[in-house]
């Protein structure tokens, strides 16, 4: 098993695993009505879809810790470690919408008047709002692009060798990428298609929800594939050559 992940023709495993997966989703949605299918993935962090991929993503964090994806010092895998726990818990926040929740209890007038959610740009421009909810805001936005670009910084360049290289870990990262990026966009789409007057369908209403919320859990595979991975070939590779 492990073999099947780390060898030097893993790099298919996550292009592969994404189209069956991505391929299921597809098929879910051309057998169930938009009715059902719709609660099934979108439910406010309730459906079940939403629930499975929470533990999916917390999953992260023990296992960056059991198994450290990088070589190194202790010191040097504890500080990824944290940060990869940190990633792991700021999509969490972003599935739960536990910061929205929480800033709506501490300042429930100001996010009651304030039109749209406040963690944009336009809330911090915005005059008439008090500095803590700001700080609040901005302590978030550092804390999530820290998380993101601290590690895109100091692995983008052998990521995008390795994709070249047909290197597992970077073929992963890039289907993780190519996921992420999508979720993005079927997330915005409907809201930009009304904004330009384009009624979709309820068919397709469903289909993006299938998307959005399947997409979410794949990322969180490939997540977890990317971790374990790193720490066979990486993590492994440099004791066996010690």
């Amino acid at each position: 098993m492990m073999d099947l992940i780390s060898s030097k023709k893993s790099w298919l495993v996550a292009p592969v695993a994404a189209v069956l997966l991505y391929a299921a989703l597809v098929a879910t949605w051309a057998v169930m009505e938009p009715s059902a299918l719709v609660p099934l993935f979108d439910n406010d962090g309730a459906s079940p879809v939403e629930l499975m991929t929470l533990p999916l993503f917390a999953l992260i964090v023990p296992l960056v810790w059991l198994c450290p994806p990088c070589a190194g010092t202790v010191r040097r895998q504890c500080a990824w470690s944290a940060l990869w726990s940190l990633l792991g818990v700021m999509a969490i926040v972003r599935e739960t919408d536990v910061h929205k929740a929480l800033f709506a209890k501490i300042w429930p007038g100001v996010a009651a008047n304030f039109h749209g959610t406040v963690f944009k740009m336009k809330f911090l421009k915005a005059s008439g709002i008090p500095f803590m909810p700001k700080l609040f805001v901005v302590v978030f936005f550092v804390l999530f692009f820290a998380a993101v670009i601290v590690p895109l910084a100091r692995y983008i360049v052998p990521l995008v060798k390795g994709f070249f290289k047909m290197e597992p870990v970077a073929w992963t990262m890039a289907v993780f990428g190519c996921v992420s990026t999508s979720v993005l966009v079927v997330d915005r789409l409907p809201a930009n298609l009304r904004h330009a007057g384009v009624d979709l369908s309820d068919g397709a209403v469903a289909l993006l929800k299938v998307f959005e919320e399947g997409g979410e859990m794949v990322m969180a595979l490939m997540a977890l594939l990317a971790v374990l991975q790193s720490h066979l070939i990486f993590c492994r590779g440099s004791h066996a050559a010690d």
